[in-house]
């Protein structure tokens, strides 16, 4: 393990005072019970970094009774963090995963970070209306051609645009999230005309928002995302998706309930530890490589 440095290899990862144990991207899986996802330095750790101050100012002064709901906990780490680090009390952290579910609670005691985790997709019956200060959406995002859709882990399914489960999880926090809440999310977004298309659903998915963003890296052509992860392979898709999303953006947001609608991109000041879009270049093929077996 590379401390404060995690990688796609390791089985324990430690940043911000936390430690954790995952499983590394080869790992076999099985589709009734998924991995749980490994850690990246470019991934969760700048996440929490972006978000760590509003997630807790929120969390203060927001009147609701869940403070932090955790949607695809994994191991548990955005609500161990949460927890010892932004003075979330109530947690409610979901996965899909029974692995994931029993890997987040050793996880959080080893932490002594106690919240109980529970074995269910995300749906409206998740948590009460408007009744959480913050929540965190870590939905897949992996690009794939739909023939590849069973061969690719759950906590990567995320539809051939990569989209899907995200758009599904926004219209379900829409009901969840408080007036003036958040909801935090890391995602890779396909592009057009210098914008990652999540400007242009989220206003249309959660009532009165505002979104705050920013590129974790410099946004590439999707075409080259797709030839490094597919090479000569899947090529008519490559090129449809690559046709109509010419761009690929990889970043992290900040969706706030205020009623201003506003749309801002910021540009972070977080270390990148070296990391770069090769680093996901080869996670990707990795994930297209292990799949469920």
């Amino acid at each position: 393990m590379s401390k404060n440095n995690p990688t796609m290899h390791d089985k324990q990862a430690s940043f911000a005072g936390i430690t954790l144990h995952i499983d590394p991207v080869s790992k076999k899986r099985r589709e009734g019970s998924d991995n749980v996802m490994a850690i990246f330095w470019e991934e969760q750790p700048m996440w929490w970094y972006f978000i760590k101050d509003i997630v807790k100012n929120t969390i203060q002064k927001v009147k609701a009774p869940v403070d932090f709901l955790d949607v695809g906990t994994g191991g548990g780490v955005m609500a161990i963090l949460a927890k010892k680090h932004a003075g979330a009390k109530i947690i409610l952290a979901i996965d899909k995963s029974l692995r994931a579910v029993k890997e987040s609670q050793k996880n959080a005691k080893r932490n002594k970070t106690p919240f109980k985790t529970k074995l269910e997709f995300y749906n409206t019956n998740t948590a009460p209306y408007k009744s959480v200060k913050v929540i965190s959406i870590n939905a897949p995002y992996h690009l794939y051609p739909k023939e590849m859709e069973m061969d690719i882990p759950q906590h990567a399914r995320g539809g051939i645009d990569g989209q899907q489960v995200f758009k599904e999880q926004l219209a379900i926090a829409n009901y969840h999230l408080a007036d003036h809440g958040i909801i935090v999310f890391n995602q890779m977004c396909l592009g057009r005309m210098g914008r990652p298309e999540f400007i242009k659903y989220i206003p249309e998915l959660i009532e009165g928002a505002s979104l705050v963003y920013t590129n974790i890296f410099p946004p590439i052509k999707s075409k080259v995302f797709f030839r490094k992860v597919y090479g000569n392979t899947f090529t008519s898709y490559q090129n449809e998706m690559s046709k109509k999303y010419p761009e690929l953006y990889y970043c992290n947001g900040v969706i706030t309930r205020n009623g201003k609608g506003s749309v801002k991109r910021v540009v972070h000041r977080l270390d990148l530890k070296g990391r770069s879009w090769e680093d996901r270049f080869e996670l990707h093929r990795q994930i297209s490589k292990h799949g469920v077996r």
